[in-house]
């Protein structure tokens, strides 16, 4: 077993990685665990105090010691209210929290070893940094999302067109107070070519600020027109383009809007991946080859160092399920939880070799 670092006694710390979930997974228990809906101040049922003391008389009966849960105490009294729900878990020296935001979860209270850390794998398995911008003709605002907060990554200024008095008291006799057709042709044609330079420009900033954030998925807003050529100007290949309408870069309100629309398309991106590799356990179970399913074959696959991907049905989850979670992850495997995985005992795995 992968020796961990130290930790420090009696801390609390955001769980924000599957490393941070492994090393958790590996300290002394016994573990208190629960998950619980921490709201924010004003909305109906915000009385955090009486929702706590619920969940830690539960705990109590559970069998949780008295400095496990003095630990939790600290931890509901140290965290944001957020209006989500969170995974708290502590032995007698620390505790940690994980926000979940990416999948519906009912509230939870468990006692025992390992910690019920499921649902944190499940958030973070496959977080990733989000780039979004606000987009119109001239420039950009780019922002980064990362999991619940929004911050501002820079912005791009692009080149303004000149603009042209149509109708003003100068125009030339003969042009009915204004600018020929042709005139306005090529002045279209100009800014049409400045605009396009525009869209590159952001393109590249935001390929650029992608890169540096493994970003895998970039969100856009704005301008419809800008919008769709900067998508044209990114690689379709190497990112994920998602246009939202969240609003324009003189709207008070489009951050928080675009921020709402990226956590509903990193959402659905995390979705469609993991359809994907539940498509390839399936072509690798008909294969008989390189998966398989059911308790035991699961189980001995994973203690072989065999398993490049756990799957597990959210809705069949067995006592040992953290157990095999764990053990998968710390053979350096990935792990899928989703709903109506449709194999024997709900958890199968893709293999990384055959057996012999």
């Amino acid at each position: 077993m992968a020796k961990i670092k130290d930790v420090p006694a009696a801390r609390t710390y955001e769980l924000s990685t599957v490393h941070d979930v492994v090393e958790r997974y590996q300290l002394d228990g016994p573990h208190a665990s629960v998950v619980m809906l921490v709201p924010t101040p004003g909305e109906v049922g915000d009385d955090l105090s009486t929702r706590w003391n619920a969940r830690r008389t539960q705990l109590a009966h559970a069998g949780a010691g008295t400095r496990a849960l003095d630990q939790l105490d600290a931890a509901v009294r140290s965290i944001d209210p957020r209006g989500e729900m969170v995974l708290l878990t502590a032995n007698d020296d620390s505790a940690a929290h994980c926000w979940l935001v990416g999948h519906d979860v009912e509230p939870m209270v468990h006692v025992g070893e390992p910690p019920a850390l499921l649902h944190a794998v499940d958030e973070l398995i496959d977080r990733a940094t989000v780039v979004a911008a606000i987009v119109d003709r001239v420039g950009a605002d780019i922002y980064c999302v990362d999991h619940l907060d929004i911050a501002a990554a820079g912005s791009v200024t692009g080149e303004e067109v000149e603009t042209h008095i149509i109708g003003g008291r100068g125009a030339p006799a003969g042009r009915s107070g204004g600018h020929t057709g042709n005139e306005r042709d090529t002045y279209q044609r100009r800014a049409d070519v400045v605009y396009e330079r525009n869209a590159d420009t952001i393109a590249r900033a935001l390929t650029d600020q992608a890169v540096t954030s493994g970003a895998p998925l970039i969100v856009l807003t704005g301008d419809d027109r800008e919008v769709a050529a900067v998508e044209q100007h990114l690689d379709a290949h190497r990112f994920t383009v998602r246009p939202v309408q969240a609003g324009a870069r003189n709207d008070a309100r489009s951050v928080e809007r675009l921020h709402r629309a990226v956590i509903e398309e990193s959402s659905a991106h995390r979705r469609r991946r993991r359809t994907e590799a539940v498509d390839e356990l399936r072509r690798a179970l008909g294969q008989h080859s390189l998966g398989v399913e059911g308790s035991a074959a699961t189980t001995r696959a994973v203690r072989e160092g065999r398993a490049a991907t756990l799957f597990l049905d959210r809705a069949g989850l067995t006592d040992n399920a953290d157990e095999i979670t764990r053990d998968a992850l710390l053979h350096g495997g990935d792990v899928v939880v989703v709903d109506d995985l449709g194999v024997d005992d709900g958890v199968a795995v893709l293999l990384r070799y055959a057996a012999d």
